[in-house]
């Protein structure tokens, strides 16, 4: 026999993950339109975008199953043609040099989801962003390697050491305003 006691408890339960949910939605189509902003890096085929920020500050927020959620989400919608690739969409889009880039968003937004909110202390918060950017980098770095034939040195040259210092920037943003939503 259900009571009115059960049926509420299943009604917040639904109510929150449908808003969680919705949530996670939203914050992948902030991070696929953040792709628009974009600033073309000389002797790379990496650009400057804004979506390591909003991924990260979006994951910081959600926490946990639904900071993953999103960027499965995100790259759902550029894959079904939405414009959220920092050059385009599709599946194309991901076998090209910066598609690993993205693949590497699905790590970070898990890291940042399951690890912020079970650090206590505001320097292993942080911390969680900075690794979470590095591990954006690591199929990132792996696929443009793949896709170009860069040598290793060239490789990192080009996809990595002109953004390092922006992306732990960003992700140094995106863990204070992160925190500062969250409490």
């Amino acid at each position: 026999m259900i009571n009115s006691n059960t049926l509420t408890y299943r009604n917040i339960i639904n109510t929150r993950t449908l808003f969680w949910s919705t949530m996670s939605l939203a914050c992948a189509f902030l991070v696929g339109l953040s792709a628009w902003v974009r600033i073309p890096m000389p002797g790379t085929p990496v650009p400057v975008t804004l979506q390591t920020f909003a991924l990260l500050a979006s994951a910081g927020v959600l926490g946990r199953y639904y900071a993953v959620q999103m960027a499965a989400w995100y790259i759902l919608l550029g894959l079904a043609g939405l414009p959220f690739f920092s050059g385009g969409s599709g599946l194309a889009h991901l076998a090209s040099p910066t598609g690993g880039y993205i693949a590497g968003f699905l790590m970070a937004a898990g890291i940042v989801g399951f690890l912020d909110s079970s650090s206590k202390r505001w320097y292993a918060r942080m911390l969680v962003f900075i690794i979470a950017t590095i591990a954006i980098y690591v199929p990132g770095l792996v696929q443009l390697h793949l896709a170009t034939g860069f040598s290793l040195r060239q490789t990192v040259a080009t996809g990595f050491i002109p953004f390092i210092i922006y992306d732990i920037i960003k992700a140094l943003a995106a863990w204070r305003i992160s925190s500062a939503i969250r409490h």
